[in-house]
C-alpha cells in the first residue's frame, strides 16, 4: 500500500509549477484528477515531437494520472466541479490570482462545500505590493534572487540551468499539501495552503548560498 493510496487530488493545474507537484502526489499512490479547461493543458502542444501528439513536455509532467474536460465558464462544468469538490480530499491550482474566485468558488464556498478540503494555491507572490501579479519562471527567479548566485562574473545574471521556480515550487506544495494531510488526522478539517514562486526561489536561493 502507497502512502496516499486513498487520497483523491482534484489538479486544476497546468503548465509546469503545478503538474510537477500534483505528479509527485500521484506517484506516492493518490488519485490525481487533472481537470482541462475544453483547450487542455497548453503544454500539450509545446516542444511537440511527434506531429498530432501530446508531447514529452506534458506527458512526462503528466503521467500517472486520470484526466477529464471541465468547462468552468459552463453551469453544467461547475455543477460537475461542486460534486468533485464534495468527495475531494485536495484541490491544487495555479490559475492567476482570483481566477478560482471569479469561477464562483472562493474558499468560503469550498469549506461549505467540503470541510475536509485542502485547497492548495500556488503562486507567483504572496501578500504584499506584488500579490495581483502573475509569474513564469524567469520572473521567479528574478524576484527570488536565485539569477544573483549564477552567470558570469563580467555578465548579467542568468536564470539557472534547472527549473527551480516551477520545479522547486511544486515540492514546496507537495510539503505544505502533506503536512495539512497529517494535520487534518488530528483536526477533522481542511485549509488552505498557499505557495508562492518568489519564495520557494528565495528559499532555495539561501541553500545554495550556505
Amino acid at each position: 500500500m502507497k502512502a496516499l493510496e486513498g487520497v483523491r487530488i482534484l489538479d486544476m493545474t497546468h503548465v509546469q509549477s503545478g503538474p510537477s507537484c500534483t505528479q509527485l502526489l500521484a506517484w506516492l499512490g493518490a488519485d490525481v484528477v487533472k481537470l482541462e479547461a475544453p483547450t487542455g493543458d497548453i503544454t500539450r502542444q509545446q516542444l511537440r515531437d511527434v506531429p498530432g501528439v501530446d508531447s514529452l513536455y506534458f506527458t512526462m509532467l503528466n503521467c500517472n494520472k486520470r484526466s477529464i474536460t471541465l468547462n468552468m465558464k459552463s453551469e453544467r462544468g461547475k455543477q460537475i466541479f461542486t460534486e468533485l469538490v464534495k468527495d475531494a480530499d485536495v484541490l491544487v491550482e495555479n490559475f492567476g490570482p482570483g481566477a478560482v474566485d471569479r469561477m464562483g468558488f472562493p474558499w468560503e464556498r469550498l469549506q461549505e462545500l467540503n470541510p475536509r478540503l485542502i485547497y492548495a494555491s500556488i503562486k507567483g507572490f504572496g501578500t504584499g505590493r506584488y500579490a495581483r501579479f502573475k509569474a513564469y519562471e524567469v520572473i521567479a527567479q528574478a524576484m527570488g534572487g536565485s539569477m544573483s548566485t549564477t552567470g558570469f562574473e563580467d555578465g548579467p545574471p542568468l536564470a539557472t540551468g534547472a527549473q527551480i521556480g516551477d520545479s522547486g515550487t511544486g515540492i514546496h506544495a507537495v510539503s505544505g499539501i502533506l503536512a495539512a494531510l497529517y494535520q487534518r488526522e488530528r483536526t477533522g478539517r481542511g485549509q488552505r495552503v498557499q505557495v508562492a514562486m518568489q519564495h520557494a526561489v528565495l528559499n532555495l536561493c539561501r541553500v545554495k548560498l550556505r
